[in-house]
């Protein structure tokens, strides 16, 4: 099953969060709930994980229902009766063939199904199936003269009842005594004799619903380790130290019998194997310092045994070694930013390569550096992602991708009576809330001043999401489209161009895309006339549109850009519905007789665009506008 949403109600300091979507990318699925400290991310990843806990958790309705809500509710009904977490799955192949071994084909319909989980730990399963068809799949494997007197039953209470009548009758005409235990037997083996097709069905995708597991404080990797202690009481992922060095062994692939070998030359060449092997494995993404390398040793203690002294192995001691200047000391004296990412990879490889799991990081890499915290999301995406959907939350910028905002969910606390909720259009939340992605954007566009000798500077977000967007549309339509060089950078509105060209003109080089009736406009052009911006890598809309005044809504179709206004609002209009005019926003408004947010049908875009089909109109405008872009490169 893949998961596409959940919702979560009357759960700790939220009410209702309203629906989540999941990212559902089929190679890599991440999605990342950001929010300020206290807004209700943790509370979310807690009731989802208790939807299915791959650890021996459940609800505690007393320490979890809002207490401003408990008199009341506990009024009303039973606190237990309700279910603070309901999540939508999509059935996979796998899932339809574990009910089709059982009843047959075409028994369920639809592809998706609803899981809920009340506060007393009942299931409930929501979704659409045919008790007919799994009867009429049936029918062929019955005798025949069995199969004329079921037919046109559409209810296993009736086939059972039908059955009962035709065994305690006197008709000859019936079916043979015979006969009727053969279709017994057949039910029977279904398991339709004791059960309704509905809790078969259940019973099946029961197997496959994923588990799901939450990752919270992160258990740290002793340095020193007493061989006496580790086989002790086995913890869930993560539970304890000792659990985190006994997943450290089963990453490494060894186990303390093949390190501590009484054989020096045994014991040596497998502690060699090991640190060679964890060294590759933790710095493929620790970039931070590269120079490291892991360093595995055993140390022994004397004891009497058999009446004589000998040497037993007794610690596993953990090291760093820095290359550079050949220092070593215990990996419990390296930062708390190390120690933290190394004991994650010993504790995530616990259940790498499980089926059916989700994996929950609560506010990880916190104790990380910035540029630390970039080489953790690619061990997200390259490590875990491809193999397991990955949801965490944050209020770190640099945990933030900017190049992948449809993967973001801003959480904000509203306080009571409304709490905390959850919304998808990252451009519209609260400015406190939307910091961390500001934050992240500002550093990515650092970066580019610095690094990124070509950028394309742009009025605003929607201006970066259109143009990226439309860009690979065009690529995959095997048009022109942005030059993989270019860095788009928002100005963060159109009269921020010109300060924005004046910081970073003068040291790299710098093409503007505007809209062509762009308020401030003339001191962009006051700067071509200052030779502080050269007159061709000023580019209008216009460029690629029949349209005067172009703005980069006028590079889409008519049709096509009125598709993405009727879905952002919910309406219906046609493109003979608008007045006549040049500029399709303004015509839009006209229209409806007022002003919209752009920013919104941008938003739908971004994360829609999978869901539209574009004329090639719009393509060829795009792609013109690209090329008129690109040709500006080394200008």
């Amino acid at each position: 099953m893949k998961l596409t949403s959940f919702r979560v109600t009357k759960f700790r300091n939220i009410i209702d969060s309203g629906t989540i979507t999941v990212d559902v990318t089929d190679d890599c699925s991440v999605t990342c709930l950001v929010g300020k400290n206290e807004a209700g991310k943790s509370g979310l990843l807690e009731a989802l994980y208790l939807l299915n806990p791959a650890d021996d958790d459940s609800f505690d309705v007393g320490d979890q229902y809002p207490r401003w809500l408990v008199v009341p509710d506990r009024k009303a009904s039973d606190l237990s009766d309700h279910a603070p977490i309901t999540a939508t799955f999509t059935l996979e192949p796998r899932d339809k063939a574990s009910v089709e071994d059982v009843l047959g084909t075409g028994v369920l319909i639809g592809d998706t199904v609803t899981v809920s989980r009340t506060y007393g730990d009942e299931i409930t399963w929501c979704f659409e199936f045919s008790e007919k068809v799994a009867i009429k799949n049936l029918l062929p494997e019955l005798p025949e003269t069995v199969g004329a007197l079921l037919k046109g039953i559409g209810e296993f209470e009736g086939v059972r009842d039908a059955l009962n009548d035709a065994k305690s009758g006197d008709s000859e005409e019936g079916p043979a005594q015979e006969d009727l235990l053969a279709a017994e037997h057949a039910i029977k083996e279904r398991g339709l004799d004791q059960s309704d097709v509905r809790q078969i069905v259940v019973d099946c995708l029961s197997d496959t619903l994923p588990n799901f597991f939450r990752f919270t404080s992160y258990s740290t990797l002793p340095g020193r380790i007493d061989f006496q202690n580790i086989a002790g009481k086995e913890d869930g992922p993560a539970g304890s130290s000792l659990q985190a060095v006994r997943a450290l062994l089963k990453l490494a692939g060894t186990d303390l019998d093949q390190m501590g070998h009484e054989n020096y030359e045994l014991r040596k060449g497998e502690l060699e194997a090991v640190q060679i092997d964890l060294t590759n494995q933790v710095f493929e993404y620790w970039k931070h310092n590269p120079d490291l390398e892991v360093l595995i040793d055993v140390d022994k203690e004397t004891v009497l045994k058999g009446g004589n002294t000998t040497a037993v192995a007794r610690f596993l001691d953990i090291r760093l070694r820095d290359k550079r200047t050949g220092y070593s000391n215990n990996f419990s004296q390296r930062s708390s930013g190390f120690q933290w990412f190394f004991s994650f990879l010993a504790a995530f490889s616990e259940f790498e390569g499980q089926d059916s799991t989700i994996v929950l990081l609560d506010e990880p890499a916190l104790t990380l550096h910035g540029k630390a915290q970039a080489d953790f999301l690619r061990f997200i995406n390259e490590r875990i992602a491809p193999h397991s959907p990955v949801i965490y939350t944050t209020h770190s910028p640099f945990m933030v991708e900017v190049d992948r905002l449809e993967r973001v969910r801003i959480v904000e606390d509203q306080g009571p009576p409304v709490g905390a909720t959850s919304r998808d259009d990252v451009l519209a939340a609260d400015p406190d809330s939307l910091f961390p992605l500001q934050a992240a954007l500002g550093y990515d566009i650092a970066q580019s001043l610095f690094v990124g000798p070509h950028n394309l500077v742009v009025e605003g977000t929607s201006d970066f999401i259109y143009l990226t967007i439309m860009s690979a549309a065009c690529a995959a339509a095997g048009r022109t489209a942005l030059d993989d060089r270019w860095r788009v950078l928002p100005a963060g509105g159109a009269t921020n161009i010109p300060t924005f060209v004046s910081l970073v003109g003068p040291h790299l080089d710098v093409t503007v895309l505007a809209d062509s009736d762009t308020k401030g406009m003339q001191r962009v052009m006051n700067m071509i006339e200052r030779k502080l911006l050269a007159g061709q890598r000023l580019i209008m809309a216009s460029v690629a549109s029949d349209v005067d005044h172009a703005d980069i809504e006028d590079m889409f179709s008519e049709g096509d850009y009125l598709k993405l206004y009727n879905k952002t609002y919910g309406s219906s209009i046609k493109v003979g519905d608008l007045p006549r005019g040049d500029r399709i926003v303004k015509r839009i408004e006209s229209h409806i007789g007022n002003e919209f947010v752009h920013g919104r049908v941008a938003e739908i875009l971004l994360r829609h665009h999978h869901e539209f089909t574009f004329t090639d109109t719009s393509l060829d405008r795009f792609a013109a506008l690209a090329l008129a872009i690109n040709e500006t490169l080394g200008t």
